[in-house]
């Protein structure tokens, strides 16, 4: 019997909410990743398990910053120290596109001998605690990732339990509870055959049991409202008994909460509209991102509301996101559509883009400056 703990995707490096900074002037969600990441490896150390397995998507793309980077390197010498063997993936956001361009797990492979990467676009089947792990990394399109998978399949069976490990999303799943992903790989669970014990998943980010012998191990920690499907549970980890066949999922007690609140808007005036959104969200986790729908809410009313208003009537969320006559659909955390300023508009959109081969931090000041000058010729 093997205990292994399964790490999902943690997409450090990813921001939301480009205009919350910290005192240090960090990215107040950023930091919400690499603090529930930090949490995973002590965890999984505290588990006390026979090894790890990540499921691709660590790295929100495929060039990190060198703090992301670093924050890597710390949680793979904590657990080589542990004492523990690992097996990781590359997903969608951390694979490079082109493989000349390199990747993250390349220099971290060279670093750690404890861990098998699997990242370029290569099957790769090895022994963990017993366990014959089989890790199909992201490929450029579904063909190839059959082609690997075959290739997996070709070394499974024997007396070991064959445990696959992939980044994919499943056709059996709701797209629209999800939503569509950069580079997806979209694949029918039928392709896996019955040729595996077992099957554990990164890619969605709700903990979720996808069938007999699949699960989604999830996030980390909450990134959108888009993470928070109907009876989505909570971010963390999970421990997987391969002798028993089981999935257990371990709460992480960190995790920004995210709160979606519904009020019915008819007729109320903009004062009553701010106190409605404040007897609403009363008693919502301090720190909170909070989520409220206006239902049928009268547009001359909402528009004499600023919404920093908005933003006072609940003093204890980390930010108040409006969503005016929009239902029960769902939005990424960055917010409704509000116009700002250049500078908080451009960081507002640079916060949603793949910027894969660029540094963030330098696009981002970069067109700061150019806003800032563009504005003092109009002056």
């Amino acid at each position: 019997m093997a205990r292994l703990v399964a790490l999902g995707d943690a997409h450090l490096g990813r921001t939301h909410l480009a205009h919350l900074r910290d005192e240090q002037g960090r990215n107040t969600r950023e930091e919400d990743f690499l603090r529930s990441f930090a949490w995973a490896v002590q965890e999984t150390i505290a588990q006390e398990p026979d090894g790890f397995i990540w499921l691709g998507d660590i790295f929100d793309h495929a060039r990190p910053t060198y703090r992301t980077f670093g924050k890597v390197l710390v949680g793979l010498k904590k657990l080589s120290a542990a004492g523990l063997r690992g097996v990781s993936i590359s997903g969608n956001h951390d694979t490079p596109r082109v493989r000349g361009t390199g990747s993250p797990y390349a220099a971290l492979e060279e670093v750690f001998p404890n861990v098998e990467f699997a990242w370029s676009m290569q099957a790769r089947s090895v022994e963990l605690a017993g366990v014959k792990v089989h890790a199909v990394p992201q490929t450029l399109g579904v063909d190839e990732f059959r082609a690997e998978l075959d290739v997996a399949a070709g070394v499974a069976g024997g007396d070991a339990t064959d445990l696959l490990i992939a980044h994919v999303a499943l056709t059996s799943l709701p797209v629209s509870a999800y939503g569509r992903d950069i580079n997806e790989l979209e694949i029918e669970e039928g392709a896996f055959d019955k040729r595996f014990d077992l099957v554990v998943l990164g890619h969605y980010h709700a903990f979720q049991k996808a069938s007999k012998r699949t699960w989604y191990a999830g996030s980390t920690d909450a990134f959108s409202f888009a993470d928070r499907p109907a009876d989505a549970g909570p971010k963390g980890l999970v421990v997987i008994d391969t002798d028993a066949g089981t999935v257990e999922h371990v709460e992480n007690p960190g995790e920004r909460p995210l709160v979606t609140l519904s009020v019915e808007s008819s007729g109320l005036g903009p004062g009553e509209l701010v106190d409605a959104v404040e007897r609403a969200a009363k008693g919502s986790p301090e720190g909170s991102v909070v989520r409220v729908f206006l239902e049928h809410v009268d547009s001359a009313a909402f528009r004499q509301v600023r919404s920093e208003e908005f933003q006072e009537a609940v003093p204890g969320a980390l930010h108040v996101q409006i969503e005016p006559d929009v239902g029960a659909e769902s939005y990424a955390v960055q917010g409704a559509p509000q116009i700002g300023s250049l500078s908080s508009e451009w960081a507002a959109f640079v916060a949603t883009q793949d910027l894969s081969g660029l540094e963030r931090d330098r696009v981002l000041d970069l067109g700061a400056r150019y806003l800032e000058s563009a504005q003092g010729e109009t002056v």
